[in-house]
């Protein structure tokens, strides 16, 4: 699936959730000390963190409509909804939303991936109904 934007580059942070993204699979940090998921920008907890794989669910909580594009690469994608979704192990995070249900909180949200011709591979999330 892809998707218009702006290349999006991954560094050496956040190069394992990128390169998971490509293979359609969704990976967090996770502590190894409390065993606490976190969203991928997460870097520190009371333990080390690993890449953990998700199980690449979630429940909408909140979405916006955007009518003006943020970038000119966005230009032609307008208006689309953006969406922060509850994974099921508790981190939030943020995804463009697609399908053709109106969006309704607490819906249920399948994470999927976009593959854009150039830059990273990053997930967005799919409705699946009210």
């Amino acid at each position: 699936m892809t998707t218009p934007g702006p290349p999006i580059e991954a560094d050496a942070a956040t190069a394992p959730f990128f390169t998971a993204a490509a293979r359609d699979e969704l990976l967090l940090p996770r502590c190894t000390g409390c065993r606490e998921w976190h969203a991928p920008d997460v870097t520190t907890c009371c333990g080390p963190l690993e890449w953990a794989a998700s199980t690449a669910r979630a429940t909408l909580v909140t979405w916006a409509v955007v009518h003006t594009a943020p970038h000119p690469d966005f230009a032609d994608a307008v208006a689309f909804r953006t969406a922060i979704v509850e994974l099921v192990e508790g981190p939030w995070l943020q995804v463009r939303l697609t399908g053709t249900d109106e969006p309704v909180a607490g819906s249920p949200v399948r994470i999927a991936f976009a593959h854009p011709a150039e830059g990273a591979s990053y997930p967005i999330g799919v409705l699946e109904g009210p």
